[in-house]
């Protein structure tokens, strides 16, 4: 799925961007909706993340100008207003879902998934390594065909890893990708992530991940 994320915050527009990416998805961002609309000229999305309070084009505007030429790219719209009157609105002007802030990361990502498929898209996508398969679309990690009990942050490192199979990737760029909605500490977290791949590495197999160097992480086409 390619989304396009579109939000003047820019702490919350690349923490959602990240979450996105985290899920498989090509994103671009947009810090508001003209800028939204001149990428939309250019460019064809298979869904919009799209926050009502921004300034120059709020997102009102924005979805208002949208339908009057595409009645059918899915758009979630993003607001910290929880009025019933307000969702309506968003409704009756062209919206498909709606979420309040704050959001759950993973109700973020089930949502698009469902408005990928309530628009045709096929979104399965699964990686296999040996006989480890990554179901990238249900978020979980089968071995032999038997699916293998994960926490979440065990599962988001392995699909990290998984997205740049081959290549290695440093512990500061696993802990930004996984713990990124917190400041962490390297010594600190540094401690905590390598405790996590020793634990998957013992659901699944030693060699499943490879250390390199004390530094950096991958995992190969075994």
């Amino acid at each position: 799925m390619k989304i396009l994320v579109i939000d003047d915050h820019p702490k919350l527009r690349e923490n959602i961007k990240k979450m996105c990416e985290l899920a498989f998805f090509t994103v671009e961002t947009a810090i508001h909706g003209i800028e939204a609309l001149e990428k939309l000229r250019g460019s064809q999305y298979d869904c919009i993340i799209l926050d009502m309070n921004m300034p120059l084009m709020d997102g009102h505007e924005f979805l208002k100008k949208l339908r009057t030429y595409d009645r059918e790219t899915p758009v979630l719209v993003l607001t910290s207003n929880s009025l019933t009157e307000d969702k309506v609105e968003a409704f009756d002007i062209g919206a498909d879902d709606y979420l309040t802030k704050p959001f759950d990361v993973d109700e973020l990502i089930a949502r698009l998934r469902a408005l990928g498929r309530r628009g045709g898209i096929q979104s399965e996508n699964r990686i296999h390594i040996g006989n480890i398969c990554i179901d990238i679309t249900h978020s979980k990690v089968l071995q032999d065909g038997v699916w293998v009990e994960l926490s979440a942050k065990e599962y988001k490192i392995i699909a990290y890893l998984s997205e740049y199979i081959g290549t290695p990737k440093t512990k500061e760029s696993i802990l930004e990708a996984v713990w990124w909605e917190r400041e962490w500490s390297l010594e600190w977290d540094s401690t905590t992530l390598e405790a996590h791949i020793s634990t998957i590495r013992k659901k699944l197999w030693k060699d499943f991940i490879t250390t390199l160097r004390w530094l950096w992480y991958v995992i190969d086409k075994k």
